[in-house]
């Protein structure tokens, strides 16, 4: 087993455990468990282009049922928002005594699909209503992330993110989940934040290892360094109101990802909006 993989071992969410509320709350809650705390951080690369077109390999492949024909011609020329939003308002209440199982089937049934029928048939010749309503899919593909929690339960990135930052308590040998944070959406920013600042503040102490690793564009993970420093993205202070000052020491003390060198990275992630796009496309 390689050393990335080690590290991976063991992780468990517990959302039952106690919230954090702010920087002094995490400190507060968390102070006296520092040689229990790590983080691991995963620098996440684009897919290589030879992962394409999609593999098994390397995606999660799914059929997935969409629109009928019938159903998106209603969608686009027929379904007034606010018209259906009558429907909803008079039938919702009725569940029981109408015993639908799906109210949005229901409400297409009685006023949509009867109308859409007669206008289409006619206006088009050709209409064929056992076409028009057969059954359609797409295949979805979302990104493997290779990676399952002690129950067995898989584990998936955010694949917006350049960095997922995983913020650790550890209990014996499982390793509880505290937060994920990232770039990826306000969320995963606010908690990249929080728990920078928990940890660094807590490291001051008594040393944190953060460790980084890298999964690479043909999803295998790669250990890269531990360090006793945060690591820092221009995410941090997004989406959550840190102190100035305080923000200007985790900067001025922590280990900024681009100017680790075992990475190799040209410039700031955040700045190439490309690779954001092209990452948000894989998945």
């Amino acid at each position: 087993m390689t050393k990335a993989r080690q590290l991976l071992q063991n992780l468990t969410f517990d959302y039952s455990w106690m919230p954090f509320y702010s920087v002094e709350d995490g400190v507060k809650k968390l102070r006296g468990k520092q040689k229990n705390l790590e983080a691991i951080h995963i620098y996440i690369d684009p897919l290589s282009p030879k992962t394409y077109p999609p593999k098994k390999k390397y995606f999660n492949i799914s059929r997935v049922n969409t629109l009928t024909r019938l159903d998106e011609w209603i969608f686009e020329h027929l379904l007034d928002q606010e018209e259906y939003r009558q429907y909803l308002q008079k039938y919702l209440p009725l569940e029981n005594k109408l015993k639908y199982n799906d109210v949005d089937e229901y409400i297409l049934n009685k006023h949509y699909r009867p109308r859409a029928i007669r206008i289409l048939s006619q206006k088009k010749k050709s209409f064929n209503l056992q076409e028009w309503t057969k059954k359609r899919f797409k295949y979805g593909y979302k990104r493997k992330t290779n990676l399952n929690l002690k129950d067995s339960t898989p584990f998936r990135f955010d694949f917006r993110n350049w960095l997922e930052s995983i913020f650790i308590l550890k209990h014996g040998e499982d390793k509880q989940i505290l937060a994920v944070g990232g770039g990826g959406s306000s969320g995963q920013r606010e908690k990249y934040t929080l728990f920078t600042a928990i940890f660094y503040l807590l490291g001051k102490k008594k040393k944190i290892t953060h460790h980084l690793l890298r999964y690479d564009a043909f999803n295998r993970y790669k250990y890269i360094a531990t360090y006793n420093k945060p690591i820092i993205t221009w995410d941090l202070g997004s989406n959550y109101d840190l102190d100035k000052n305080l923000k200007e020491e985790i900067e001025k003390n922590g280990i900024k990802l681009n100017k680790i060198k075992k990475l190799n990275l040209s410039r700031w992630p955040h700045t190439s909006k490309k690779r954001r796009k092209s990452v948000g496309k894989s998945i």
